[in-house]
Parts: C-alpha cells; sequence; structure tokens
C-alpha cells in the first residue's frame, strides 16, 4: 500500500511538472469549469457536507474555490496576463490535495490547426480527445475560451496563451466523484491589414495561425473516506462554495459565448412564455 501511494504521489508530481512546464512563455491565460452529472447535496451544514458523500459535489467545488483563493488565482476579476501567475500554483495545489487521487496523466502533443482556423473548427478538431460522455461539452467550453476578440495592442502583446479548464464529474445516481484538469497551450495572430479580392475591406481580427496544439489532461477520483474521516477538520478551514458559485469563480469572462446583453434578451424574451 506504501508503494502504491508512493508512485501516486510521483505520478502526481510529474503531472504537476508538465502542466508548470507548459505555462513557460505564456503571456496570458484563461479559464472555465464545469459540472457533469448530478448535484445531490442536500444539507447546508458545512459538517455534513464533508461528512455525508452525497453532499460530496459541493464538498469538492469547496476545495476547488478554497485553492483558488489561497493562490490567488481569480480569473472572473482579475487580468489574462496575471494568470500565468496564479494558474501554475492552482493546478498544483488541487493536484497535491490529499483526497484527489492521479488516475491518469495524458499529453496530445500534437494536434495540427491549419491556418485561421476557426472557433467550430477548432471545436470539432480536439473534440474526441476527452473520452466519455462530455468530450465534446468540454470541448466547446474550451472553444468559448479562444481569445479571438483581442484588437491589435492587445494580439500582438498577448500571443501566447493557456487555456485552462477544471471538469467535475458525478454520474447520476453515484456518489463518486472525480476531476479533470485540462491545460492547453495555443498562439494567437493578428490580421492587422486583411486583404480582400471585392466587397468592403474585413475587419482586423485576431485568429489561430498554423501550429501543433499540446493539451494536457490529469484526471483525478475523489476519495470520499478522506473528506468524510477528516470532515472535522476541513470544516475549519474551508469556507462552503456550492458548485454554482465555484463555476463562476473559476470562469474568465465569456469570449466567443453569447454577449451578456444577448443572454439579458433571451431570458426576457423567454418570460413572456410564462406571462398571464
Amino acid at each position: 500500500m506504501l508503494l502504491i501511494k508512493s508512485v501516486l504521489v510521483l505520478c502526481s508530481a510529474v503531472a504537476v511538472l508538465a502542466q508548470r512546464h507548459a505555462y513557460a512563455g505564456a503571456d496570458a491565460a484563461a479559464s472555465a469549469a464545469l459540472f457533469f452529472g448530478e448535484d445531490t447535496t442536500e444539507s447546508i451544514d458545512p459538517l455534513k457536507i464533508f461528512k455525508d458523500p452525497i453532499n460530496h459535489a459541493t464538498a469538492v467545488s469547496s476545495i476547488l474555490a478554497f485553492s483558488a483563493e489561497t493562490t490567488g488565482f481569480k480569473p472572473s476579476e482579475k487580468s489574462a496576463e496575471s494568470l500565468t501567475e496564479t494558474l501554475p500554483e492552482f493546478m498544483k495545489r488541487i493536484s497535491a490535495f490529499p483526497a484527489f487521487i492521479l488516475v491518469s496523466s495524458s499529453e496530445s502533443g500534437g494536434v495540427q490547426l491549419k491556418d485561421h482556423t476557426t472557433a467550430e473548427e477548432f471545436e470539432n478538431k480536439i473534440g474526441n480527445l476527452f473520452g466519455g460522455d462530455h468530450s465534446h461539452k468540454i470541448a466547446f467550453k474550451l472553444a468559448e475560451l479562444l481569445p479571438l476578440d483581442l484588437d491589435y495592442e492587445e494580439a500582438t502583446r498577448l500571443k501566447n496563451w493557456i487555456l485552462g479548464l477544471v471538469v467535475i464529474d458525478k454520474p447520476k445516481g453515484s456518489d463518486k466523484v472525480s476531476i479533470q484538469l485540462v491545460s492547453m497551450e495555443l498562439s494567437i495572430a493578428f490580421d492587422k491589414e486583411p486583404k480582400t479580392c471585392s466587397g468592403p475591406t474585413p475587419t482586423p481580427e485576431a485568429y489561430i495561425p498554423e501550429q501543433a496544439v499540446k493539451i494536457l489532461v490529469s484526471k483525478f477520483d475523489v476519495n470520499s473516506s478522506f473528506l468524510t474521516g477528516y470532515a472535522e477538520s476541513l470544516v475549519e478551514k474551508l469556507p462552503i462554495v456550492d458548485v454554482e458559485r465555484m463555476i463562476a469563480l473559476l470562469t474568465s469572462p465569456a469570449r466567443n459565448g453569447p454577449e451578456p446583453e444577448d443572454l439579458l434578451s433571451l431570458w426576457a424574451s423567454q418570460q413572456k412564455v410564462f406571462s398571464f
């Protein structure tokens, strides 16, 4: 058992080193979080959040939020440039948490993207890399993080990006919780003077140039016995943060998804259906 634990710790350390290496030379970063499955949390009692496995989706969310707070990783608040300093420490903190047991770590080192790859093409290209039932949803979320809204000054200053994603999965009908940490390196270029043969001159825009993209995925199982056995100690140190709030804390402002105004308009239009 000691040997197995040592191997797991070593593998976790290797995964962290690989992730830290991936951030070398990055100019900016963007982050998001996803939850799949069923959040069965039924208690607001902090002790029961850790003591009872039915509440462990919230327990894991609390650990992730605390890890972000203690490492200064605040993608919902801070600039993309500053995240390159805190994202590695956040990933390291998660990987080192005793209840998160590394089960696999893999790197896709040569995902080839053509020049001027669109967000949709990017999503389709990486859509099968993550395994399981949610691979394309993960790819869609990463595509939303693509910094294709940069202006010329930003694109020339922030060429090399890291996209990070935290995925929690708690299958329906099960108390088992797992975590995926996904990170990828990506370069951005800018058409300062895009050319056109006819018609109006197109607006200059950031784009994805031809490149081979590296994607690192580390998967962890959550040891529910640890959370249950150390519930009292965890409650003393960690504030309780639910899944929805955790996702908001770990998510950078949307770049390729609907604008807030569009979402508000959509919501307002839907209310008419329920009016009396």
